[in-house]
C-alpha cells in the first residue's frame, strides 16, 4: 500500500510541471486601470453662484455744470459724450431723482448714487461768502488776447467749456448777481485770459448773467465776436477784462 501511493500524486506533478513549463513564457500583464482627475469645481458649487459680483456702479458718468434755480438741470458726460439732465430724466439705467449744486443722485431700485464734481487741484470748493465784500470800492481795467479758433471751440460744445471751469451761482441778498469763478483748470484759455479762482463773472458785453444757460447763450452769440467784454469781481474789486479775439 505504500509503494503504490506516490504513483497516485504522480498525475498532479506531472500537470504542475506542465503548467510552470508554460507560463514561464506567457508575460502577464496587469489590467490597464482608466485614470481619472478629480475637479475641485465638481465637487463644490461655483464661488460665483454663491458670492455673486456686486452691481457696478456707472463710474463713467462725470457732473459738468448744475442750474438749481426754479428748474434743476445739470450738464454730464456719459461715456464720452455730454447731455443735459433735468429731475426724472434716465441716465444708463438709473434716473435722476434729486440735482444740488455740488451734486446730483441718481437711483434705481433700492440703490441710489450720488455723483459729484472733481477738482483736479485736490483743494476744497471755495465759499463766495468768504471771497468776496458785498460792496465793491475800485474798478480795474485789464486786457489779453485769445485765439478764435480755440474760442469757437470751447463754445461749440458746452462738454468742453465745463471741463475747463466750475462756475457756480453768487447770491447777494437773496439774488443771483453773477457766478463764481470756483476752479479754472491751469493752462486753459480762461486762465490765460486772466480770469482767476474767486472772479465773479457779472456781465458779458454789458450783458447780465443771472443763470449758466445765459453765460452759454451770450457766449454763443458773441463766438464771431472780434472783442468780447467781461465785468468781473474780485474781492472788493470791479474788473472790466477787455478780451480781443485773434485769428
Amino acid at each position: 500500500m505504500l509503494v503504490f501511493y506516490p504513483l497516485i500524486l504522480l498525475p498532479f506533478f506531472v500537470l504542475m510541471l506542465l503548467y510552470i513549463w508554460i507560463a514561464k513564457d506567457i508575460k502577464i500583464v496587469p489590467p490597464d486601470l482608466k485614470k481619472e482627475s478629480i475637479q475641485v469645481s465638481s465637487l463644490f458649487p461655483k464661488f460665483e453662484s454663491l458670492y455673486p459680483k456686486k452691481e457696478e456702479k456707472p463710474t463713467s458718468i462725470k457732473l459738468l455744470a448744475t442750474a438749481t434755480g426754479s428748474v434743476r438741470l445739470a450738464l454730464i458726460e456719459v461715456d464720452g459724450s455730454t447731455q443735459t439732465v433735468r429731475i426724472g430724466s434716465g441716465v444708463k439705467g438709473y434716473r435722476v431723482v434729486d440735482i444740488e449744486r455740488n451734486y446730483i443722485v441718481l437711483s434705481r431700485d433700492k440703490n441710489r448714487l450720488a455723483v459729484g464734481f472733481g477738482f483736479k487741484s485736490g483743494e476744497p470748493p471755495m465759499q463766495a461768502s468768504k471771497i468776496l465784500s458785498p460792496t465793491p470800492q475800485a474798478t480795474n481795467s485789464l486786457q489779453a488776447s485769445v485765439s478764435k479758433e480755440e474760442l469757437q471751440r470751447i463754445t461749440a460744445d458746452p462738454g468742453v467749456m465745463f471741463r475747463q471751469i466750475r462756475l457756480v451761482p453768487f447770491v447777494q441778498e437773496g439774488r443771483t448777481k453773477g457766478f463764481l469763478f470756483e476752479w479754472i483748470e491751469p493752462g486753459s484759455i480762461f486762465e490765460r485770459a486772466g480770469i482767476k479762482p474767486g472772479d465773479v463773472l457779472l456781465s458779458i458785453n454789458n450783458q447780465e448773467i443771472k443763470s449758466g444757460e445765459d453765460a452759454f447763450r451770450i457766449l454763443q452769440v458773441l463766438r464771431n465776436e472780434n472783442s468780447i467784454k467781461l465785468n468781473l469781481q474780485r474781492g472788493n474789486e470791479l474788473i472790466e477784462l477787455l478780451l480781443r479775439v485773434e485769428g
